[in-house]
């Protein structure tokens, strides 16, 4: 017995079209979101990161210079050199992932960590309003670096120890050698009380001379003290959890998402009433889908806001912004949907999963493959996270991304009117 189905596809070999669009959705979103999470932690060597020495040396230890060429010329870690205002203006901007700040006392410190032990606190900051994933790997990064960072502070502690066994034990000599010329001058004649005064001075220099000598030998302490360098993350903008940090990343999937949804679902190109005039069935039309689609995002802003308790930094352009974004996304599909049909929204279905590992969501996107790297600054996705990062967690200005997504609107509606002209003769459906 023959499959009616079957039969039913060798009849209609369109319908093959559609099978084979849906049939390669799993693999794209499958490939093209592991493509952008396949070794993140094997790409730490492409976030860019910034030390500040502030150190200022000593005669015998210069800590701050020599931990900074370090950093920068490994292969491990992408370090620069930077002023402190700069690298926190660019870790703000999200230039920088990371700011490695070396104080001035550094090098004094470890000079000093024999007789007088101290550890040594040195902050790194991080970004987890730009990036909560970011902070966190920079977290583990440093946990990591420690350890270099405690052997090279130990190094430097022993270079000292050994600069003042010298200087003692050149005293020590010089003391010995002026005692052998004292006994000379002392047979030769000298008064006893000259010749007094003069050992008891070198006596006691001798003594001085021991002492420091002693005090090189503590190398106890430094077994005490096996990690002098304490690393102190601060956040220069924090979250309240996981879930701010990702919410701009989640919040432009479900506007994409819904926008594409409803050109599924509901025929925008098909003109209801006695409306002849093109002009006129577009805004009919639009200004519903519009009324629509900004009704679906203040749903979702409401939801977000009061039922999973979003907080936002500015509330209200958080959701101001999401209507504009909403009508950005809604406006680039539907023109795609109206002039390809189904096709189109199929189309924007893989764009929206490519977006998905492009944008940057997950991991930062230095951490990707070349293509993602180049293609992600374009991308609506990543124009409306960086929106709703300032407005959720970052603060300062969005003129130019709301320009941006205030030129998508107007561009692809001028697409869908257009589509409305070219078919302003099809039979009007009442």
């Amino acid at each position: 017995m023959k499959s009616q189905e079957w039969l039913y596809l060798k009849r209609h070999p369109a319908v093959w079209r559609i099978l084979l669009g849906i049939l390669v959705i799993p693999l794209f979103y499958a490939g093209l979101f592991l493509a952008s999470v396949w070794n993140p932690y094997g790409e730490l060597h492409r976030l860019p990161m910034a030390v500040v020495d502030r150190d200022r040396p000593t005669e015998t230890v210069h800590w701050g210079r020599t931990v900074t060429q370090s950093l920068i010329n490994g292969k491990s870690l992408q370090f620069h050199r930077m002023t402190a205002r700069t690298a926190q203006r660019e870790l703000k901007d999200g230039r920088l992932f990371l700011v490695l700040k070396i104080p001035s006392n550094a090098s004094e410190t470890l000079s000093r960590l024999a007789t007088t032990p101290r550890q040594l606190r040195l902050t790194y900051d991080t970004n987890a309003g730009q990036s909560t994933v970011a902070a966190k790997m920079g977290a583990t990064t440093m946990q990591k670096l420690q350890a270099t960072l405690n052997q090279s502070a130990i190094q430097a502690e022993l270079q000292a120890s050994q600069a003042t066994a010298v200087t003692a034990g050149k005293g020590l000599t010089t003391s010995a050698q002026q005692l052998g010329q004292l006994s000379q001058a002392s047979v030769a004649g000298l008064p006893v009380s000259q010749v007094a005064a003069a050992t008891q001075k070198i006596v006691t220099g001798l003594t001085q001379g021991g002492e420091q000598l002693r005090k090189t030998r503590r190398t106890d302490q430094l077994k005490q003290l096996a990690m002098p360098i304490k690393l102190v993350q601060h956040d220069v903008v924090g979250v309240a959890n996981n879930g701010t940090g990702m919410a701009p990343y989640f919040m432009a999937i479900s506007l994409f998402v819904g926008c594409i949804t409803l050109n599924i679902i509901y025929d925008a190109g098909t003109r209801h009433g006695p409306h002849r005039n093109f002009a006129i069935a577009w805004l009919d039309k639009m200004g519903f889908l519009w009324g629509f689609v900004v009704l679906a995002a203040s749903c979702m802003w409401l939801g977000v806001r009061y039922i999973i308790g979003l907080r936002p930094l500015e509330p209200g352009s958080t959701y101001l912004l999401s209507l504009l974004i909403v009508l950005a996304f809604f406006s680039l599909v539907t023109c795609f949907r109206l002039w390809l049909g189904l096709t189109g929204a199929w189309l924007m279905l893989l764009f929206m999963l490519f977006q998905i590992g492009a944008s940057g969501g997950t991991y930062p996107i230095q951490l990707t493959n070349p293509f993602y790297r180049a293609v992600h600054p374009y991308l609506p996705m990543t124009v409306a996270m960086a929106g709703l990062r300032h407005t959720i967690s970052l603060g300062g200005s969005i003129t130019g991304i709301i320009w941006i997504l205030v030129g998508m609107t107007a561009f692809f509606s001028l697409g869908t009117l257009a589509y409305f002209y070219w078919h302003r003769s099809d039979e009007v459906v009442l």
